[in-house]
C-alpha cells in the first residue's frame, strides 16, 4: 500500500514539475531577441538573420517560439536551421539566405557542384 501511495505522489510531483518548467521557457518581452514571441536568448538571434529569412519566419511561423537557430554553409550557400520549442506544432525548418524554405537538410536537397 505504501508503494502505491509513494508512486502516486512521485507521478504528481513529476507532472507538476514538467508543467512548471514549460511556463518559464520564454523570455520577457524586453529580451525578445531570439524568437518571434519570446524565449531564451542564446546563439544566433532573429535580428542577426538576413531580412528574407526574417520575413519567411514571420510569414510561416508568426507565433512560434524558436528553440534554436543554427547557421550552416553547404555547397557555397548559407542556410539557417530553425528549431522550435513545440516541434509537433512547428517542425524543424531549413531556410536559405534568400528566404527560400527547403523541404529537407541542404545536403539532401542541393546537388554537389
Amino acid at each position: 500500500m505504501k508503494t502505491k501511495i509513494l508512486s502516486a505522489v512521485a507521478v504528481v510531483a513529476l507532472i507538476t514539475g514538467c508543467a512548471e518548467t514549460r511556463k518559464h521557457a520564454g523570455a520577457s518581452a524586453e529580451n525578445d531577441n531570439n524568437v518571434l514571441t519570446g524565449g531564451p536568448v542564446v546563439g544566433t538571434r532573429i535580428k542577426d538573420l538576413p531580412a528574407p529569412v526574417q520575413a519567411t519566419l514571420q510569414q510561416r511561423a508568426p507565433t512560434a517560439e524558436i528553440a534554436g537557430i543554427d547557421k550552416e554553409r553547404e555547397n557555397g550557400r548559407t542556410y539557417y536551421k530553425i528549431s522550435f520549442i513545440e516541434p509537433g506544432r512547428n517542425p524543424l525548418m531549413w531556410i536559405a539566405e534568400d528566404g527560400t524554405v527547403l523541404p529537407d537538410r541542404p545536403s539532401k536537397v542541393m546537388p554537389e557542384h
